[in-house]
């Protein structure tokens, strides 16, 4: 047990990343997972899974030290500004990678998001581009950017509604002149999960910056015929009209600004907007896109009931 690889892993306390320590600890690796609330991961006790008190800047080095790999998922999805995108996925981003290269941590894995690619589009893009870039100036080893498309999943908050809005026959879908061709890429979060620890971790992405997808590029209405498969009944891509977005994400940027809520603030709803999110990067699994949207949708039901 003792020799089995060590990966030091932040943001572990999130959606994302309770489905990685998961993935990690079933491969044999030893998990050392950073929790600023270390009760939110007593539904994974494990004998090698040891919790780290704290959060990002507390005591980067002692966390990391004697790890083999770093894997840094912890961010920000939603703040009041710019600046306070920043000093998370950047600063903090920054700093956990420098101290990673002076203690000549081995890899280093940045869970990033898809919207860097675009970081014109809102604070958050602009961000996560940054401390892309800020990691790459600060580690000098062996350092893979991953780049994570629309994840979805049991436990997944944000993309509930869309789950429970196909079960009940509707796909809703930004609207606006060429919305049938909008591209999109989707991951499930079990294969996102698999992917890091099978392949990231071990260095098959190294010096790469890229995008696991469980279906790399689907129009809304692929997407609706898809989920259609999955919930076994037809299932209709409904376009909300952008006379409706813009207002809605006005008064939700407002709100976000004052208090730090809100989901859809005008520069995610120009990420929802956006014609290319496509990737090349595909993932290899046994399960079909609609069997995971089945689970998904059946754990949903499964909270609902009780």
């Amino acid at each position: 047990m003792t020799d089995a690889p060590l990966i030091a892993i932040t943001g572990g306390t999130g959606f994302v990343g309770g489905h990685v320590i998961t993935a990690a600890l079933a491969a044999g690796y030893r998990v050392r997972a950073l929790a600023r609330n270390p009760l939110k991961l007593n539904n994974l006790s494990h004998p090698r899974l040891t919790i780290f008190k704290g959060a990002l800047g507390d005591n980067d080095a002692g966390f990391i030290e004697g790890a083999d790999v770093i894997l840094h998922m912890a961010g920000l999805i939603k703040a009041r500004n710019r600046a306070a995108f920043d000093a998370v996925n950047v600063t903090a981003s920054a700093d956990l990678a420098k101290t990673c290269n002076d203690s000549r941590i081995e890899r280093f894995v940045l869970l990033s998001s898809m919207a860097a690619r675009a970081p014109e589009l809102s604070p958050y893009a602009a961000s996560k581009r940054a401390g892309e870039d800020a990691v790459e100036d600060a580690y000098s080893g062996p350092l893979s950017v991953i780049r994570a498309p629309a994840v979805f999943g049991p436990g997944d908050e944000a993309t509930k509604p869309i789950i429970s809005a196909i079960d009940r026959g509707f796909l809703p879908a930004p609207g606006g002149r060429g919305w049938r061709e909008r591209y999109l890429s989707l991951v499930a979060v079990q294969d996102l999960a698999n992917d890091l620890i099978t392949r990231a971790v071990k260095g098959d992405y190294d010096g790469q910056t890229v995008s696991p997808a469980t279906v790399g590029q689907i129009t809304w209405p692929e997407f609706a015929q898809m989920a259609s498969e999955a919930v076994g009944k037809p299932v209709k891509a409904v376009p909300i009209p952008l006379s409706v977005l813009y207002p809605v994400a006005a008064v939700t940027s407002a709100l976000s600004l004052s208090f730090g809520r809100g989901h859809l603030t005008l520069g995610k709803l120009r990420e929802f907007l956006y014609d290319d999110w496509r990737s090349e990067t595909l993932i290899q699994s046994d399960t079909s896109m609609a069997d995971r949207l089945s689970q998904t949708l059946a754990a949903y039901r499964s909270d609902t009931k009780s």
